[in-house]
């Protein structure tokens, strides 16, 4: 299994499609991203953010939130955005 690490401004593109509002809740200190990788084995992505409010929502055709987990603060997100498998890792602050 090969990983690549990401940006944040790789992140953003990969969750601008299902967070619409992703300048908004940056600028407001709303949403911090942390860290990211690339799993190049099998093409997907895992996102670990820190958020005091996040809104998604899957509104095109390559579009999609498959799964959401939350258990003591921390919240767990699988989705496709613009066609690209995504887990978002996210601590609630």
């Amino acid at each position: 299994m090969v990983n690549r690490g990401l940006t944040q401004e790789e992140a953003w593109n990969i969750i601008n499609p299902v967070c619409r509002e992703l300048s908004d809740l940056t600028n407001r200190g709303h949403l911090q991203f942390i860290s990211g990788n690339y799993n190049e084995s099998n093409g997907s992505y895992k996102i670990n953010l820190k958020s005091s409010h996040v809104h998604l929502a899957s509104r095109g055709f390559k579009d999609s939130i498959g799964d959401v987990e939350y258990s003591e603060g921390k919240m767990r997100i699988g989705l496709r955005a613009n066609g690209i498998p995504v887990n978002i890792f996210v601590d609630l602050i």
